[in-house]
């Protein structure tokens, strides 16, 4: 779901500086990364912010994958203070493809968090001849199996764990300040933080959610690599197996000390989570030219 944005972001780190900024629609897509390597490199990743989100939330774990990948991230629609107008003009899965075309070298791997790896999972599903990354990973995606129905108490669930998210969201954005505030004054944050992003942000949020039963994710063929937190709501453990038996092309993994926002929180273990997955697929018997360039940067 949302991102950390309690506090506003610093300058970006030394490996990434603005490389493009368009406007659709009246809508800002920006990218934020290095300028090309020579072919054969380290393989090329985009990361792909959830809601109310940015660039600053995916810094600890750049720092991580940096050395063994070429990050870029992407600046997406559904930014943090976005008026939500975006989504009159297309679906999240289109604004990602607009934001891919705009980085400057192929993408070979797509990460994202909540709303984000949710946008990756129906950029994956869609069958419109769109080129796809050679794997992915899902942060803290959502997925509604057929058997969950869309009744009012979903609805309901879901607005709880979104409030609850937000709340997770700020006090992550505030860094070690967080500790340092009343819990009563974090409270009003998140409350602030809520009023702002409004009914259509939720529901925004609550008809992707609904819709991923709707994915043909039987025809995905993309390696992909979903981590979640056992006590993230966003996958619970039955719609984890669900997810998986849906998308054979899935691994599924949830973990017992990753949070909502783990690639902020739990970065070194993720890092090392997404580092094994990239070294798995370098063992595939047949060699992906993703193989052939992760195995050039093998230690």
């Amino acid at each position: 779901m949302a991102e950390p944005n309690g506090a506003r972001p610093g300058p970006p780190p030394d490996w990434w500086t603005a490389v493009a900024e368009v406007h659709r629609t009246r809508e800002r897509l920006a990218v934020l990364g290095t300028s090309p390597a020579p072919h054969p490199g380290p393989p090329v990743v985009a990361l792909v912010h959830g809601l109310e989100g940015g660039w600053a939330g995916w810094q600890p774990l750049a720092g991580e994958l940096a050395g063994r990948c070429r990050t870029y991230a992407l600046d997406l629609p559904w930014r943090a203070g976005n008026r939500y107008r975006w989504r009159h003009h297309g679906t999240p899965a289109h604004w990602l493809r607009e934001a891919l075309a705009l980085v400057p070298e192929p993408v070979d791997i797509l990460i994202g968090h909540s709303f984000g790896a949710n946008a990756v999972l129906e950029h994956l599903a869609d069958r419109d001849g769109a080129p796809q990354p050679r794997a992915a990973v899902l942060l803290a995606p959502f997925f509604r199996p057929e058997s969950l129905r869309v009744d009012w108490p979903l609805h309901d669930a879901a607005l709880a764990g979104f409030r609850q998210i937000i709340a997770d969201g700020v006090r992550v954005g505030l860094g070690r300040r967080a500790q340092d505030l009343d819990p009563e004054v974090l409270a009003a944050m998140a409350d602030t933080t809520v009023e702002r992003i409004g009914p259509v942000g939720f529901l925004t949020l609550f008809l992707q959610f609904t819709g991923t039963t709707e994915l043909d994710l039987g025809a995905v063929t993309v390696p992909t690599l979903v981590l979640a937190g056992h006590g993230d709501a966003s996958l619970s453990e039955d719609r984890a197996a669900a997810l998986a038996a849906a998308m054979p092309a899935a691994t599924v993994r949830r973990r017992p000390g990753y949070t909502h926002f783990c690639h902020a929180e739990q970065p070194g273990d993720v890092g090392a989570d997404i580092t094994g997955f990239l070294d798995d697929l370098t063992a595939l018997p047949v060699a992906t030219s993703l193989a052939t360039t992760l195995l050039t940067t093998k230690e």
